[in-house]
C-alpha cells in the first residue's frame, strides 16, 4: 500500500504485528490490558480481590478455595473476561466442594509448626534452633504449593489431584516458587510495618500466583 500524502510504501503492512500502532503513551492495547487498564486497573482489582477473599476466609478453612476464586477471578481480568465479585462468589461455591480434607489438613499442619516454632523460641525443645528453622521452611513451602493449588483449580477438579500437581510444580519450577517465596515474604514485611493491610495481602498474593502460573507456562511453551 502506498501513502497518498508522501508517495512512500505504508509500512504498516510489514509490521510484524499486523500493523498494529502503540498509542501516545508507547503502550499498545494488548500491553494495557496486562498492566491492568480500566477503570480499576489491575492494582485496584486485587486491592478488591484482596477484601474479598480476607471475608470469606474468616472461618480460616476456607481460605484455599477463597483463594482459588479470587486468583481465577485476576485471571478473568487480565484475560478481558467478565470478573464482577458475582462470578467471585460463584468459583468459590464451587471451589468449596470436595476441599475439606485437604483444607483442615493444610490447616492443622501449619497449626503444628506454627507451635513447633513458638516451642523452639523458648528455649525449652533441645535442638530449638534447628526445630525452628525446619518448620519455617515446611511451612512456607506449604504455603507456596497451597497457592499453586489454588491457581490450578478449575470447576469439577479434585482438590487430592489438583494438590498433587502443585507440589509437582512447585518442586519442578524453582524460580517460580522462589519468586512467591519473595512474594510471601513482601507480604509479610507489609503486614508487620503496618498490621491493618493484612486484608489486601490475598490479592497481591493472587496477582503473584497468575504471574508465576502465566510465566510457567510460557516456558514451557
Amino acid at each position: 500500500m502506498t501513502d497518498a500524502s508522501t508517495g512512500r510504501p505504508d509500512d504498516d503492512a510489514t509490521r510484524p504485528d499486523g500493523g498494529t500502532r502503540p498509542d501516545d503513551d508507547g503502550t499498545r492495547p494488548d500491553d494495557r490490558a496486562l498492566l491492568g487498564g480500566g477503570r480499576v486497573g489491575l492494582f485496584g482489582e486485587s486491592l478488591t480481590v484482596g477484601l474479598a477473599v480476607s471475608v470469606l476466609s474468616l472461618p480460616v478453612v476456607t481460605a484455599l478455595p477463597a483463594l482459588a476464586a479470587g486468583i481465577a477471578h485476576v485471571r478473568r481480568h487480565v484475560d478481558g473476561r467478565p470478573d464482577s465479585l458475582r462470578d467471585l462468589w460463584d468459583d468459590f461455591r464451587l471451589a468449596c466442594r470436595g476441599v475439606w480434607l485437604v483444607s483442615v489438613g493444610s490447616v492443622l499442619l501449619l497449626l503444628v509448626l506454627a507451635f513447633n516454632v513458638s516451642l523452639a523460641g523458648t528455649g525449652a525443645l533441645p535442638g530449638g534452633t534447628g526445630v525452628r528453622v525446619v518448620s519455617v521452611l515446611i511451612a512456607v513451602l506449604l504455603v507456596v504449593a497451597l497457592l499453586r493449588a489454588a491457581a490450578g483449580w478449575t470447576p469439577g477438579a479434585v482438590w487430592r489431584l489438583v494438590l498433587r500437581d502443585a507440589g509437582r510444580r512447585t518442586g519442578d519450577d524453582l524460580t517460580g516458587t522462589s519468586l512467591l517465596v519473595l512474594a510471601l515474604a513482601l507480604c509479610g514485611v507489609i503486614v508487620w510495618m503496618l498490621p491493618p493491610l493484612v486484608v489486601i495481602v490475598p490479592g497481591l498474593l493472587a496477582l503473584a500466583t497468575v504471574a508465576v502460573e502465566h510465566r510457567a507456562v510460557v516456558r514451557r511453551s
